[in-house]
């Protein structure tokens, strides 16, 4: 066989691993298809196809797990075909546009499929074939036909019924998951298409990327693919995909625009500045209105156009379903420590088998009966019901959090809950209403140069309004061209839909203080004064939307310049990484347009004119920030040219120069639950963070009123220095800093941490530890030495400060003490909150994060509990939905949790027991030849252990969380040390149950019923009557002992069902064992034994029981520990590590019996964990740093 190197092209099958783990090995697929389309994968490349296009090639392609990719020659690898771009997409979009022709839909769809996210919905049939080839049953099977051979014909009927059960059952609820997946996820509808300059009518199925499609097509509701607007203006649901429960407006792309160029086709998700030309795959369809066409006579008038960038799987949507069928592993060590275990039963189960096999051939059992008991040990020793009974937990949990309005679609991260360490909050519509109430005005008067008195109410605002010589509106701000109210009613971008305002809560709250009505036309030119001239308008012209003051408003004020309203004539959406949304707006008694922007204080104050922004902003800011009210800028200019001009403006040219007109104010309500639910969360050691866009001041005030932040702790808000803050004036600019430092410590130096309630107390950049800001106020030293002593303060740090130091110091010291005294991030984009999450993760933290937006989805699907607030039953943003609106589902989640994860453990050790149980009695049996019989194994394994192992997976969670959160290690020393000690000692009385029975004057030995035939031995006899019934107090007994309730779990007296199931079982057991009627003797192939050895039996499972419960609740916790610290140093001195050990200790191995090397010490630092989380070392540095602080 000879073996040689070959080119990646010509490969036959492709080996998928993961971190060097096999995953798959699929076969390579060619398809033909014309060269020009190869240029879409490399569009560097496009020119080294010209000369062949047209020409027909083989393209080599596989498919894994639903996404294919292709080898690209020019690139000499494979690559996902989500990354192809039409490259005429890089010239922008054409005036003209006529759709593509039929030759280049083929070879589209031959590269992306159908446009449909096929998820293939099994038969029964299939179904139960690969439930067939499941481990579980095959082992099942394989015990079925080796306790047939032995004729336990009634178990093994028994056994195969429960099976058949399960199966069906497993069958039966696999098919409704695949079919509620695929019916979530599939979708096609007729669909109106533009090809050759044609309209067509097909299925949505057969669309390509670059298709032009009529989205106003009645019916058409639900977007089947990922399309960007070309023209006219649509609402979206997007709350399935994201959780946001706001209604999306979207904007077509202007034929200019260069988004198409920049876009990346196989990003996950788009950024703000692309997604809200971007209708999703999934998205309801609230509304999609018809516009002129701004791309020339190719396409007819009148359409709400849309071209297709992406479908099937390579969509958004496709990509969340994916996650949903192949979820990445959870970092969770209790499913491996589970599989080593069962490994060691395995182990211990092949040890019987030898000891077993020697011993029945010693007995002279023939070869036949010695493979048959062997396998059957093996069987008892690996009980197959183990991996359901670990698992049916997290069932009842999921089914539990469903009746709670909490929907789970990833089980196992209920389990990953148990351990949450700190949890992430949003806080507006997550710790507080979504709604907010506006309460005043606080205007600046450009007479002055300063604030007025607050304004509670419009009507202020529509008195003061006045008309100049030359036409213009001027009010209270004393600017001519400019008005608050103007500002307040226009700055949105709001619809109405079927009557109702449909947008930001924030902007409705806006317009309803105004009291003013807002009205849509039918189109951008519909009504308009010089509809002509608006032809030529970018798209970002989306809609003719007008807003009319009240009749009251009118009869107060003479002034008729607003009487007719206010035509907004282009808007600049709200966008996240820019802080700020503007209009620009035009009355129809006002020659030139007016330019109104909102948005963050501290964004607009760089934007507007320096000498028209009052001195005093920055403590009026603060002032009403620390009142806990969210605080909104205004601001606006004239603008000297017509509308015909203005529209065409861009947004950075629209978004500078600007006048300041004043702050709005909001009070952000306190959810009702929100308080409570923090305290809860705090009380149970479980760290919280908000994490907001909102004014860090603002954030600081809310988390102090929710108790997130206590009160009497100081808070240190982060600042940047000026030089290196940069005005956002475009989408582009995202606050790159572009730092080049010459020591380490230079980013640190370039932020300030100032006390927020007193500025003479600052934190030193490099040991965030509190120092005086003036070296020479011995008042402010004396008080940050308290407060570093106390260690009673936290830091607020802002998205700005956040992304500088996360590019420059992120492996430092500081960086990670950073991320330990954060209690609030303010101003925080959503990719900032994302990555927080993880920076938080790498620390070791189990972190989870709650929202109720978009702006989350990264934060939640990043988290290893992601939970989002949304009315939508399921969603894909989170492995956890919840339909209340407020954060009670938080402490519910961890609560399940933890019961889940206890409840795996109390059945793993149970279900473990029952296997050791089983298998000692039956080794002791084997020692002559005999076993227990038919009805003894029916009664254990489906009237014992089944109903008690369902019931200790049915109990509930305990309705307060501890601080200490459970063990997630079956490696951990307190569950080894309670499996191992029960295991001692119900061994031990077996053990001792088996001499003692011997011993008696009246035992018989078994034998032979035919002498010299050692297979023909009964298995009736006072040592099987003996074992079997002491075992079966005991596999009683031991359900009882790990039905642990408190603190994870409630009282299992609380637990209805399992006392139940106990008492009529030890009732039974009872009876058995003191008045064995011949009946039940018969039934379970007991012997006669005196009523005084019955009542040895009954002592000795009663000594057993008291010793297992005693021991369970007092002894093992107290010599877990111990006996770790002994394991320890034993594996130490085994593997030649003690010495290296002792050295990191601080521990010399000589001279142990020096002062400073007392045997006491070594004994102490034995018990500290090598391997803890980092976050925990660092708590513990930064607390004895406090202990110890100087200044």
């Amino acid at each position: 066989m000879t073996v040689r190197s070959m080119s990646l092209a010509s490969a036959n099958y492709v080996h998928i691993t993961s971190n060097g783990k096999h995953l798959s090995l699929v076969p390579v697929t060619d398809i033909d298809v014309h060269n020009s389309l190869l240029s879409g994968f490399d569009v560097s490349k496009e020119n080294s196809y010209d000369g062949r296009k047209g020409m027909a090639t083989k393209l080599n392609t596989f498919e894994f797990r639903h996404y294919r990719f292709a080898y690209v020659p020019a690139l000499s690898c494979y690559v996902p075909i989500s990354q192809w771009k039409d490259p005429a997409w890089t010239s922008g979009m054409s005036k003209s546009i006529t759709g593509l022709d039929e030759n280049t839909v083929v070879q589209r769809r031959r590269l992306f499929g159908e446009c449909v996210i096929g998820i293939e919905e099994k038969t029964y049939l299939q179904l139960l074939w690969e439930e067939a080839l499941n481990p579980f049953y095959i082992f099942q099977a394989a015990s079925i036909a080796i306790w047939c051979s032995e004729e336990y014909y009634y178990y093994s009927g028994a056994i195969l019924l429960i099976s058949a059960v399960s199966i069906a059952s497993t069958l039966i609820s696999t098919k409704q998951a695949s079919r509620r997946i695929r019916e979530m996820s599939t979708y096609v509808c007729p669909t109106l298409v533009l090809r050759e300059n044609r309209w067509h009518e097909v299925q949505s199925s057969q669309l390509v990327p670059g298709d032009i499609i009529d989205i106003s097509l009645p019916g058409f509701e639900v977007l089947p693919c990922e399309v960007i607007l070309l023209e006219g203006d649509c609402i979206a649901n997007e709350s399935m995909l994201t959780g946001e429960s706001v209604p999306e407006s979207k904007i077509p792309l202007e034929p200019s625009s260069d988004i198409l160029q920049s876009i990346d086709m196989a990003a996950h998700a788009f950024g703000p500045a692309v997604s809200r030309h971007i209708l999703f795959a999934g998205t309801k369809l609230i509304r999609a209105r018809k516009t002129e066409s701004a791309y020339g006579s190719g396409v007819p008038t009148q359409h709400t156009t849309a071209m297709v960038l992406r479908t099937g799987f390579y969509t958004t949507k496709g990509s969340l379903v994916r996650s949903i069928l192949f979820p990445h592993p959870t970092r969770f060590r209790f499913y491996t420590d589970a599989l080593r275990f069962v490994m060691v039963l395995a182990g211990l189960a092949i040890i019987g088998f030898i000891v077993n096999t020697i011993n029945l051939h010693r007995l002279g059992v023939s070869t036949g009966e010695i493979v048959k008991k062997a396998l059957d040990l093996i069987t008892v020793a690996v009980p197959p019901a183990l991996p359901a009974a670990m698992t049916i937990g997290m069932v009842f949990a999921a089914k539990r959090l469903r009746k709670a309005g909490i929907f789970c679609i990833s089980p196992s991260r209920i389990n990953v809950a148990s351990k949450i360490a700190v949890m992430c909050f949003d806080k507006t519509g997550t710790l507080t209403e979504d709604r907010l109430d506006m309460i005043g005005v606080h205007l600046a008067s450009q007479r002055s140069n300063a604030f007025l008195d607050m304004k509670r109410s419009a009507e202020p605002l529509a008195e003061s309004l006045a008309t100049t010589d030359s036409g213009s509106v001027v009010d209270a701000v004393g600017v001519p061209g400019v008005s608050a109210i103007g500002a307040i009613a226009t700055c949105h971008s709001l619809h109405v839909v079927d009557g109702a305002l449909v947008g930001d809560p924030l902007e409705i709250e806006m317009v309803r203080f105004t009291g003013w009505r807002i009205d849509e036309g039918e189109g951008v030119s519909n009504g308009l004064a010089n509809s002509s001239d608006f032809s030529a308008a970018t798209s970002d012209n989306l809609y003719c939307t007008s807003v009319h003051p009240p009749s009251t408003a009118l009869e107060i004020n003479a002034n008729v310049h607003y009487s007719e309203g206010i035509r907004i004539i282009k808007c600049f959406e709200f966008a996240p990484e820019l802080c700020r949304a503007s209009v620009i707006a035009k009355s129809l008694h006002a020659q030139n347009a007016e330019v109104y922007v909102k948005g963050a204080p501290e964004v607009l104050q760089g934007l507007c004119l320096a000498h028209t922004v009052p001195p005093d902003l920055d403590h009026v800011l603060a002032r009403h920030a620390q009142s806990g009210s969210r605080v909104i800028a205004i601001a606006g200019k004239p603008l000297a040219m017509p509308q015909d001009k203005a529209v065409l403006l861009e947004r950075s040219e629209v978004e500078c120069d600007l006048i300041f007109i004043g702050l709005l104010l909001f009070a952000n309500k306190l959810k009702p639950a929100t308080a409570d639910v923090l305290q809860e969360l705090g009380n149970a050691n479980i760290r919280t963070i908000m994490c907001t866009g909102d004014n860090p001041l603002t954030a600081v005030c809310v988390a102090r009123e929710c108790g997130l932040v206590e009160s009497d702790m100081h808070v240190f808000v982060s600042r940047l220095a000026t030089s290196l803050v940069t005005p956002i004036n475009d989408d582009k600019a995202l606050l790159e800093d572009k730092i080049e430092t010459s020591n380490l410590h230079a980013p640190l130096v370039d932020v300030s941490w100032v006390e927020s309630e007193d500025a003479r107390i600052v934190l030193n950049p490099v040991t965030l530890m509190p120092v005086p800001a003036n070296i020479a106020d011995d008042v402010a030293a004396e008080r940050s030495r308290e407060i570093a002593q106390t260690r009673n303060y936290c830091i607020a740090i802002t998205g700005s400060v956040f992304g500088h130091l996360e590019k420059s110091v992120q492996q430092s010291e500081t960086w990670k003490r950073l991320l330990m005294l954060g209690a609030v991030f303010a101003r925080m984009s959503p990719e900032q909150k994302a990555s927080l999450v993880g920076q938080l993760q790498h620390l070791g933290y189990i972190a989870g994060f709650c929202g109720d937006g978009a702006n989350d989805i990264s934060a939640l699907r990043t988290a290893d509990v992601g939970i989002s607030l949304s009315e939508a039953e399921a969603s894909v943003a989170a492995p956890f939905t919840s339909c209340s609106a407020d954060i009670q589902c938080v402490p519910t989640v961890i609560r399940e949790g933890r019961c889940s994860i206890v409840t795996s453990f109390s059945c793993f050790k149970y279900m473990a027991l029952y296997s050791i149980i089983q298998f000692t009695t039956c080794c002791m049996l084997y020692s002559y030849d005999i076993n227990l019989t038919n009805g003894q194994f029916l009664y254990i394994d489906l009237f014992t252990i089944l109903p008690i192992a369902v019931c200790i997976d049915r109990f509930v969670p305990s309705e307060r969380l501890v601080p200490k959160r459970p063990s997630a290690r079956l490696t951990s020393k307190k569950v080894l040390t309670s499996l191992l000690g029960n295991i001692a000692l119900v061994v031990g009385f077996q053990t001792a149950m088996f001499l003692v029975t011997e011993a008696q004057t009246w035992y018989n030995k078994p034998k032979p019923s035919i002498p010299g035939d050692a297979d023909s031995t009964p298995n009736e006899g006072e040592l099987n009557t003996s074992l079997y019934l002491l075992s079966s107090f005991q596999y009683l007994f031991m359900g009882v002992v790990f039905s642990i309730g408190p603190p994870y779990r409630k009282p299992a007296l609380r637990s209805y069902a399992f006392v139940a199931v106990v008492g009529v079982l030890l009732v039974f057991d009872l009876w058995v064992t003191l008045i064995p009627v011949p009946g039940l003797r018969s039934l379970f192939g007991l012997v006669y034994i005196g009523i005084g050895w019955r009542f040895v039996i009954t002592g000795m499972a009663a000594a057993n029981f008291a010793l297992c419960y005693y021991s369970e609740r007092v002894i093992f916790p107290r010599i877990a520990r111990p006996l770790a610290k002994i394991g320890r140093l034993c594996r130490y001195a085994a593997t030649g590590r003690l010495s290296d050990v002792l050295g990191n200790m601080g521990i010399k191995t000589s001279g142990m019996a020096s002062k400073t090397n007392q045997p006491t010490g070594l004994w102490k630092r034995l018990g500290q964990r090598q391997n803890r989380k980092e976050y925990k070392l660092i708590e513990q540095a930064m607390r004895n740093e406090g202990k110890y602080f100087e200044v």
